[in-house]
């Protein structure tokens, strides 16, 4: 027996996909043909069916077993390996902040103190000092 094709509706981030797939085809071609649309990888991807999760660790099950049949709504969720990289990074600058700032905590803080002898300070007070005009500037 020949098997029909099933036309799925897969969402992501708002955008519905059309995907026809033989219903005798296993659950990895779905991942494939979605990794292709999205640059999902299909090991970071989560397909949600009737509120329940499938897809990974189902290698030998098809679409049928699985329970998709024509016209079937599937929400798919999941990150692409640029926008993984992108926060990898923005987390790893994150903790070598908190670490840099962890290091100064535990250093013993430098006393502050004049660099001015006694000698070089000034003796009078502004108060004492009177103003002299040149008489050229008079």
């Amino acid at each position: 027996m020949m098997a029909s094709n099933i036309s799925l509706q897969v969402s992501f981030r708002g955008v519905t996909h059309e995907i026809s797939l033989p219903s005798d085809a296993p659950i990895p071609s779905l991942h494939a043909a979605l990794e292709k649309l999205t640059l999902v990888p299909s090991s970071l991807q989560k397909l949600l069916f009737r509120g329940k999760k499938f897809g990974s660790g189902q290698e030998g099950v098809t679409l049928a077993q699985a329970g998709l049949r024509d016209g079937v709504k599937v929400q798919m969720l999941g990150s692409t390996v640029q926008e993984l990289d992108v926060l990898n990074a923005t987390e790893s600058e994150y903790r070598r902040k908190e670490r840099i700032l962890r290091e100064r905590a535990l250093k013993p803080q430098a006393k502050v103190r004049s660099v001015l002898s006694d000698s070089v300070r000034p003796t009078r007070s502004l108060r004492s000092c009177a103003l002299q005009i040149h008489p050229a500037y008079l």
